[in-house]
């Protein structure tokens, strides 16, 4: 990864993490309620940065866009992330 652009890497993660935040709602569909493989894998962790009071929220999965950010992350984005770093380390 030492060829590759700071903006390609960046890219990249971001779309494995939407990828990631993709296969989590999928997930949340097939999966019955209150099982222990769901709340494994759809369980979040968010981080808030800035103010949240605005009805105008633009909700994009993983990040949501206000005068303000929420970085949600679950077992899912980190695969995501995983399947990125992976595809931009061996495939070049």
């Amino acid at each position: 990864m030492k060829n590759r652009s700071l903006k390609i890497v960046i890219f990249g993660l971001c779309t494995g993490a939407l990828m990631g935040t993709m296969l989590g709602n999928i997930f949340s569909f097939l999966l019955p309620e209150g099982s222990a493989v769901k709340q494994f894998f759809l369980t979040s962790i968010n981080f808030t940065f800035g103010s949240m009071n605005s009805d105008y929220l633009l909700d994009l999965g993983i990040i949501i866009i206000d005068f303000g950010f929420i970085l949600k992350f679950n077992v899912c984005s980190i695969i995501g992330f995983g399947i990125a770093y992976y595809l931009l380390k061996y495939f070049r």
